[in-house]
């Protein structure tokens, strides 16, 4: 049977993701190891460097961000995609207000990494 989510079905919440809160719109999260959310990030918001355990794809629906990895630094905007792979530390930062359709393996395990590339506690 199929699963749909209309707009005016949507839910947000916020959530804390590798330290910092942002808005996600939960579309499918019911098993078959995937799970497919709308994410919003403010204006210039940083999700510092971490790292997830499996693959993460990201499609911006609107607004734009850079993305970082060790010396490679990409801009993305509206109507772009980029796949993380598993155990690849990053960073992403908004430019402008900006809207993901994100699509993870799950369960989808991330954290926050420090400058020697080891995992940093987050306290609540």
């Amino acid at each position: 049977m199929p699963k749909f989510t209309q707009v005016h079905e949507r839910e947000w919440i916020h959530e804390d993701v590798v330290g910092h809160a942002v808005d996600r719109c939960k579309l499918w999260y019911d098993g078959h190891g995937i799970s497919f959310s709308l994410v919003k990030w403010p204006a210039n918001y940083e999700l510092s460097r971490h790292r997830h355990e499996t693959w993460v794809a990201v499609f911006i629906v609107e607004g734009s961000a850079l993305w970082r990895s060790g010396d490679q630094e990409r801009k993305v905007e509206a109507g772009d995609f980029y796949f993380v792979t598993p155990g690849e530390d990053h960073v992403e930062t908004s430019i402008e207000e900006t809207t993901t359709l994100v699509i993870k393996a799950e369960p989808n395990i991330q954290y926050p990494i420090d400058e020697d590339g080891q995992r940093r506690v987050v306290e609540a």
